[in-house]
């Protein structure tokens, strides 16, 4: 928007798509109440000559965006590790033997104990919802709450900014620009918390190999050591369920937490407004996206 950017890209933007496909997700009400802003502005450029240097800026709102995200992220943080220690218990070898077992997931012959499923898609996913499902479940629930608190910290941040920061048509430029893009970020949301079990099942088929011949172990604790094997190749971990924990905790937690830190850099950029020479950006020379840095 403003021609310069610590960003480098490999070749130079175009503006004028950028903006055009901005408009087509922003919220109708808004840009209506966005762009009277602008023809205001425009109307009467020296209504906005008078005031404070910096526009669209609020104390009170800055203060509390300052407290309240690194305290979210803190607190997240310490969620996940919890979290991560509980289903790392829940998935001991001994319970996984247990659960295999009792399930009927592992069988004996006159050869030994081997995995009894035929490793169809079917019954690849019966093993899913008997075993990893719970935790997907659990890890939404935290993504869902942390979204909550930051959506409800959202709110609060607003109030105090269209108090002190939207005075006059050009300082409501921001509010507006912000206030548009709202639904769009709920669909985004949305769409993530739904890929963590998309992600957790298409994770989950990739341990077991289709069309593979029956291995056979000695004893059914050896043979529960290898069901999903394909997560730990290595064989780093007691069982191969502790490395799918490892591996989904760390994604489930990485993605809640970048949702965070993605509303505390959203907040960021938008709480600090602009000062009155940037006030070009917003008057009719804008309206060409001058493609010029």
């Amino acid at each position: 928007m403003t021609g310069a950017s610590i960003v480098r890209f490999g070749s130079r933007p175009n503006r004028a798509s950028m903006i055009a496909n901005l408009s087509q997700v922003m919220n109708a009400t808004w840009s209506i109440a966005l762009f009277e802003h602008l023809d205001a502005n425009d109307n009467d450029p020296s209504a906005t000559m008078a005031g404070p240097e910096t526009i669209s800026f609020s104390s009170s709102a800055w203060k509390l965006w300052e407290s309240e995200f690194p305290h979210l992220i803190d607190e997240f943080t310490s969620k996940f590790e919890e979290f991560h220690f509980k289903w790392n218990q829940r998935f001991s070898t001994d319970e996984i033997h247990r659960q295999l077992l009792q399930s009927q997931w592992i069988a004996q012959d006159t050869q030994g104990w081997y995995f009894s499923s035929k490793s169809t898609k079917q019954e690849i996913k019966n093993l899913y919802f008997s075993t990893i499902h719970l935790m997907v479940g659990d890890a939404e629930k935290l993504l869902v709450m942390m979204s909550s608190r930051a959506s409800h910290l959202q709110e609060r941040l607003s109030n105090f900014w269209y108090k002190e920061g939207a005075t006059d048509a050009i300082s409501k430029v921001l509010p507006c620009l912000e206030a548009s893009l709202r639904s769009q970020e709920t669909e985004m949301i949305s769409s993530l918390r739904a890929s963590l079990a998309e992600v957790a099942l298409k994770r989950f088929y990739a341990g077991f190999s289709t069309g593979s011949k029956t291995r056979y172990y000695p004893t059914s604790m050896s043979c529960a050591r290898n069901v999903g094997r394909q997560w730990d190749l290595n064989g780093a971990y007691e069982n191969p369920f502790l490395a799918y924990t490892d591996d989904f905790c760390d994604y489930a937690a990485g993605l809640t937490l970048l949702i965070c830190r993605w509303y505390q850099e959203k907040w960021s950029l938008y709480l600090r407004g602009f000062s009155r020479g940037q006030l070009d950006l917003f008057g009719q020379n804008s309206h060409s996206f001058n493609t010029n840095p």
